[in-house]
């Protein structure tokens, strides 16, 4: 679950993960991780929840100066809207 109910990030991955990017190892991500950067805040969606995502692909390694969180691929500037 998100730290607040209005998020301005989330990972994106093939299948739900039950982990948390600020309490594991980057070791234990799967392979198909993306961060995703909203344009704004948007209310928690449940895990598992189908998702529609466009924005801009970022490829590269990038430490997140506001959380530290480090990723390999982003989506910036990001829409998202529900599939089901």
């Amino acid at each position: 679950p998100p730290l607040k109910p209005d998020l301005s990030f989330f990972v994106l991955t093939r299948q739900p993960v039950d982990i948390c990017p600020f309490c594991d190892s980057d070791a234990d991500w799967p392979e198909d991780i993306v961060v995703v950067y909203l344009k704004g805040t948007v209310k928690y969606v449940q895990d598992g929840t189908p998702v529609k995502v466009e924005g801009i692909l970022k490829v590269g390694t990038k430490v997140d100066k506001e959380t530290g969180f480090v990723s390999r691929l982003r989506i910036v500037d990001a829409g998202v809207s529900r599939l089901r």
